[in-house]
């Protein structure tokens, strides 16, 4: 920074602030006299309209002021804004430093590290914070909306004995607290806290999901069980709760064989939620035909030696399953259900550069590797990005795709009976919509093989639980991995926060294939799906 950029600076600030008192702030910052609340003030100015005439300015206010935490703070968001990110982290730290208890700081430190895939870091920042901020319900359910939205369940569950110590009354922190011990796969700590969060508010649907999630109902008489019976004859909870309530209840009902009951829930609970959310069938067959028709788009350059691994497929078709059997293996890691392939599709837009397209593969390659320990394979298991392979294959040439198949009756009864409350899913709760939503998928799969350089291993659901050492070793030696020392077998597994959390953590088997068969005399739907 030099004076004639400084004072360029203060001519725009001339320029920008209007109002009482501000041609005195501005001499104030000129002739060096101004306080650390007038550097501030200018510098917030700024930051609406020039981030980096903000960061000028800040680098001086700094100096003047060099144990000001806010200053540090406000200048290393001008310099994230204006594309500097080694510098801001430095200033970030310099704020937290200075202040560890400075929230605005740490959370700006750990959105600048999500961006550069350091999901470690990031979780570190956040850890400290917790344990230097005031300790209030408000911050502890900031801290851990935000760990779990980055998916460091870990990190997560290691605060939460001492927040509910602290609020133990609090039915968002228990149902908080449930849902990261379920997806750490432990289950009865997860029963525990949805149960208490439940009781003090029937209303959190979450909660009625992930406690019927916890485990394999096997008695009539089982706690949850009557809990959730009683929870679906009341008439004072809202439309979300009683949704949840009805898909929570047909599980258990199906995990203990009855059908007919099971069936009659379920049509409930689909047709109240697809009333309210309906899926447009038209324009998912015109998206299906604009990803056909849509150009081809060059492949960029590869990027190292790792090697993106895509699972893809219907859901509930066994992408979980693999998933978790493949990561085992210490050079395989899971980066769980990504969200980023449809996000840089419509970055991309359909006639992207080969500068775009390379950026694209940079920046996805960042998130998939992260900053813990380097692994050969990265898997991206989110089954959706199936829309998406072509700009897989040309952000990322080394990718390789698997692609999960089942028996559609089977996949079909299975979505049906899960609550995914996402509007990518609205099409599960109905069984045309299913059918129509399958043959588009079978349709672009068909097509991306014909046309994509990208590898394609189909797999079999029916073939992966019936040999599943025959077909996981196939599905490595497609990846390029070893042997594998010993046979898959239950053991542990990544973090899991998908509808499959429960039956991924169990011993591979084969009770699901067929099932729909039980069901085809009160679902008859089912057998027109077989035709497909």
């Amino acid at each position: 920074m030099n004076a004639l950029q400084f004072a360029t600076v203060i001519d725009r600030l001339r320029q920008q602030m209007q109002g009482a008192g501000a041609a005195t702030l501005i001499d104030r910052l000129a002739n060096g006299s101004a306080a650390e609340s007038d550097w501030s003030a200018a510098a917030e100015v700024l930051l609406r309209s020039d981030p980096s005439a903000a960061a000028v300015l800040l680098d001086v206010a700094v100096q003047r002021w060099p144990q000001a935490a806010s200053l540090h703070y406000l200048l290393g968001n001008a310099l994230r804004m204006s594309a500097r990110p080694l510098d801001a982290e430095a200033s970030l730290r310099r704020a937290i430093a200075l202040d560890p208890a400075h929230a605005d700081a740490s959370i700006s430190l750990a959105h600048l590290l999500r961006e550069q895939g350091r999901m470690r870091a990031l979780a570190e920042v956040m850890l400290a914070l917790s344990a230097n901020e005031p300790d209030t319900l408000e911050n502890a359910s900031r801290t851990l909306a935000f760990l779990c939205e980055c998916e460091r369940y870990v990190e997560a569950g290691s605060l939460t004995g001492a927040m509910l110590g602290a609020y133990p009354h609090d039915a968002n922190l228990l149902r908080r607290a449930g849902e990261i011990a379920l997806v750490l796969g432990r289950f009865d700590e997860a029963q525990e806290h949805l149960r208490a969060s439940l009781a003090i508010d029937a209303n959190q649907a979450s909660a009625w999901l992930r406690l019927a999630h916890t485990h394999r109902f096997v008695a009539g008489d089982d706690r949850d069980l009557l809990l959730l019976r009683a929870a679906a004859a009341r008439t004072d909870l809202g439309a979300d709760a009683q949704s949840a309530i009805g898909f929570g209840l047909g599980k258990a009902l199906d995990d203990l064989g009855h059908v007919a009951e099971a069936v009659e829930v379920l049509k409930r609970a689909n047709a109240g939620w697809r009333r309210t959310h309906p899926w447009d069938r038209a324009a998912w067959q015109r998206f299906v035909d604009a990803r056909r028709h849509a150009p081809a788009l060059p492949r960029s350059r590869a990027f190292g030696e790792t090697i993106p691994v895509f699972i893809v497929g219907l859901p509930r078709s066994g992408t979980t399953l693999i998933e978790s059997l493949l990561a085992r293996d210490a050079q395989v890691r899971s980066r769980g259900e990504l969200n980023w392939i449809a996000a840089l599709a419509r970055q991309l837009g359909p006639r992207p550069s080969e500068a775009m397209l390379a950026a694209a593969g940079n920046f996805l390659l960042t998130q998939l590797r992260q900053d813990d320990a380097p692994a050969r394979c990265i898997i991206d298991k989110n089954p959706l990005n199936f829309r998406h392979l072509d700009v897989i294959d040309a952000i990322l040439p080394q990718a390789r795709i698997i692609h999960c198949r089942r028996d559609l009756r089977d996949t079909a009864l299975s979505l049906w009976s899960q609550h995914f409350a996402h509007e990518d899913m609205a099409w599960s709760y109905d069984f045309a919509d299913i059918g129509e939503y399958a043959r588009g998928e079978a349709a672009l799969m068909a097509h991306w093989e014909s046309r994509l350089a990208a590898p394609i291993l189909h797999l079999d659901y029916e073939a992966l639980v019936s040999e599943p050492e025959t077909t996981i070793a196939t599905a490595r030696a497609f990846l390029g991995l070893e042997p594998a020392a010993q046979t898959p077998s239950q053991g542990e597994t990544t973090a899991i926060a998908t509808a499959s959390v429960w039956q991924a953590r169990q011993e591979v088997h084969s009770r699901s294939v067929g099932r729909w068969q039980r069901y085809a005399d009160h679902l008859p739907e089912l057998r027109a799906l077989g035709t497909d």
